[in-house]
């Protein structure tokens, strides 16, 4: 790999570090993707609710600056519901490109990359005017950008709600104000923590096959322990996020939702053998992005913890109702936990595991009760040590 990349990427990383609005952050990435994949244009799409916004472009002729589209739609939506990098050679031969927007622009081929894998929050467009497919050293060089995107975009959400949060004028604003000074620290540390991982990792892209093993160790686990660190602050952060969050309430078919995680949770653990039990049309009323970021934490308990049993059970089920609320709950045959620990589960930080049994930060049960209280609903938890976990939950009724 030419020093091209590296250049770059490096300067995209300083700009973002700088960068205060969100137009200054998508023209920044649009630019550097434009650069690294010698595209003939590149866009920068915002995941807006259920649609995709095309919030910026630099192309040879104009895209579709400013435009909205639903994600089932187009290709970027594609591409973030499926988490997926996208590589289409030919456009035209491809059903999930809606062709009748494509014809008046000059795109024949295009690379479409999902800005963070979990819960994508965008996508980066990239486009070219005569058939080509980049590379797989092309497509990493991407998968790097998308993740100093999606920091970048992290951050300034932190930022705009941390500004919020100092025109509060209660008496218990010293208490948030140490929260906020916390949080403003781990955010500060996430730009030289990108930093290391940028040069890491292209440190590792330039090591030739006949270097040695070990050093190729050194470097995973510069990598891995990165990950873990910026793992930590990501979860910090959201927690902090969902606090200050207004509800958007809608009806939730909680089923459906549950049973799109699982399979993909499922494909993420193969070959394990995973049993998903999933009582039909549980429907709540509620903010879809937050009460799936709740239960995608909750799975994902499941899931780690019933990683070392010869098979996954997992069941979603209700039982039972009144005229407001719902009740249900999440079941698994892990390893569990000592029913007088239950009151520490939902706080950030405890822990009841060690990270060499199950790693974590945690702060996913932590932001799970946050969400299931901001609904006015309620969370708890039972354990038998190691036979399993059960979390029982009360949200209210779809209307």
């Amino acid at each position: 790999m030419n020093t091209a990349p590296a250049i770059i990427l490096t300067d995209v990383v300083e700009k973002l570090s700088m960068a205060n609005t969100l137009p200054a952050i998508t023209q920044i990435v649009a630019e550097a993707a434009r650069k690294l994949s010698g595209a003939d244009g590149a866009t920068f799409v915002l995941r807006d609710d259920t649609n995709c916004f095309y919030a910026d472009e630099t192309a040879i002729s104009p895209l579709w600056k400013g435009k909205r589209f639903p994600l089932e739609s187009c290709i970027s939506g594609w591409a973030m519901n499926n988490r997926e990098i996208v590589v289409i050679g030919d456009i035209y031969q491809d059903d999930r490109i809606p062709h009748d927007a494509y014809r008046p622009t000059f795109v024949k081929s295009l690379c479409m990359v999902p800005i963070r894998i979990e819960n994508p929050m965008g996508a980066i467009g990239n486009y070219w005017a005569n058939g080509y497919c980049p590379g797989p050293e092309e497509i990493k060089l991407l998968q790097v950008l998308a993740n100093s995107a999606a920091i970048a975009l992290e951050n300034f959400q932190l930022k705009e709600s941390m500004k919020s949060a100092t025109k509060m004028e209660t008496s218990a604003d010293r208490e948030k104000e140490f929260e906020t000074a916390i949080h403003t620290l781990a955010h500060d540390l996430r730009n030289p923590l990108t930093t290391m991982m940028l040069f890491t990792e292209l440190l590792q892209n330039n090591l030739s096959g006949n270097h040695d093993a070990k050093l190729r160790g050194y470097i995973e686990s510069i990598l891995k322990t990165g990950r873990h660190a910026n793992e930590q602050i990501r979860k910090m952060l959201s927690l902090y996020s969902v606090r200050d969050r207004k509800l958007d309430k809608i009806e939730v078919n909680l089923s459906a939702m549950v049973y799109e995680i699982g399979e993909q949770m499922k494909e993420q653990v193969a070959p394990r053998t995973v049993f998903l039990e999933i009582d039909p049309n549980i429907w709540v009323e509620a903010d879809p992005h937050l009460i799936r970021l709740a239960l995608e934490n909750i799975l994902a308990n499941a899931f780690k913890y019933t990683c070392k049993k010869p098979e996954t059970r997992i069941q979603f089920k209700k039982l039972g109702s009144t005229n407001k609320t719902i009740l249900f709950y999440v079941k698994d045959n892990g390893d569990g936990f000592r029913n007088e620990d239950a009151s520490k589960l939902f706080r950030p930080m405890a822990r009841l595991h060690s990270d060499e049994d199950f790693p974590g930060t945690g702060l996913g049960l932590a932001s799970t009760a946050k969400i299931i209280e901001m609904h006015g609903g309620s969370v708890r938890g039972e354990g038998v040590k190691g036979s399993g976990a059960t979390f029982y939950f009360e949200l209210p009724c779809a209307l």
